[in-house]
């Protein structure tokens, strides 16, 4: 595993290297309009009527007639056009770069692969959860009650909408996922048993566990949004299933 101070300062690398080459790339073309001003104009001309001949190359390439083949079928002649250059060229470049990128990443490991790239993305999303959750100090899950705080469920709300409604719907009418409008619960009623099943999921009905995401203090604000839908009565309502909770 990475050490986590590192995993905190790869994306400023990333970033650092990313100002390095845009900073270079500008300083190149700011030398190549320079010197384009500077040269004389014969100069410029034979440098223009060199860059034509070459543009002229790798478009249509030297020859400019194609072979005719003297079978026809029905009214169509078939031709032997010759590769564009371009396209030859652009091809051995890949090859060139395929060699290079073999070489860089899985040779000499110089390079980071995708995959650990996304090793230090998840160090670095786990870091980032564990500073979060040390913030927020724990939750004793034996003692939880519905919030009714404005700002808490307004949060939850959102991260309802942005997780959420793939299943259940945008107002919890139940789509794939049950209906989280009415009175019949699967997995219980309770703030506690919301909380226990948005924790923990229902991997056998497609429902991730959704403690790697969301800390306790987030399952619990979603848990008590979830009880706020009771009775909303959206349209299209998926029918009921589970037990009916007075």
């Amino acid at each position: 595993m990475m050490h986590p101070a590192l995993v905190l300062l790869a994306p400023d690398l990333a970033m650092n290297a990313a100002l390095v080459i845009t900073g270079l790339a500008t300083v190149l073309v700011i030398v190549l309009v320079f010197l384009l001003l500077i040269i004389p104009e014969e100069d410029r001309a034979r440098a223009a009527a060199s860059w034509v001949r070459v543009r002229t190359y790798l478009i249509t390439g030297s020859t400019g007639r194609v072979t005719e083949f003297d079978h026809e079928f029905d009214g169509i002649r078939e031709l032997d056009n010759r590769i564009p250059p371009w396209f030859t060229t652009l091809f051995a470049a890949t090859i060139l770069f395929a060699g290079v990128y073999l070489v860089n990443y899985h040779i000499l490991g110089s390079g980071t692969v995708m995959t650990d790239e996304y090793k230090v993305e998840i160090a670095a999303a786990d870091l980032q959860r564990r500073i979060l959750l040390a913030s927020e100090g724990t939750i004793d899950e034996n003692a939880l009650v519905a919030l009714k705080d404005p700002a808490a469920l307004k949060r939850a709300g959102e991260t309802f909408q942005k997780n959420c409604v793939s299943c259940h719907g945008a107002h919890g009418e139940g789509i794939v996922g049950p209906n989280l409008t009415d009175r019949y619960w699967i997995h219980g009623a309770t703030i506690k048993n919301v909380y226990t099943t948005i924790k923990m999921g229902v991997p056998a009905k497609g429902m991730i566990s959704w403690q790697l995401v969301f800390t306790p203090k987030q399952i619990q604000e979603l848990a008590s949004y979830v009880l706020t839908l009771q009775g909303s009565n959206p349209p299209n309502g998926k029918k009921p299933e589970g037990n009916l909770v007075e």
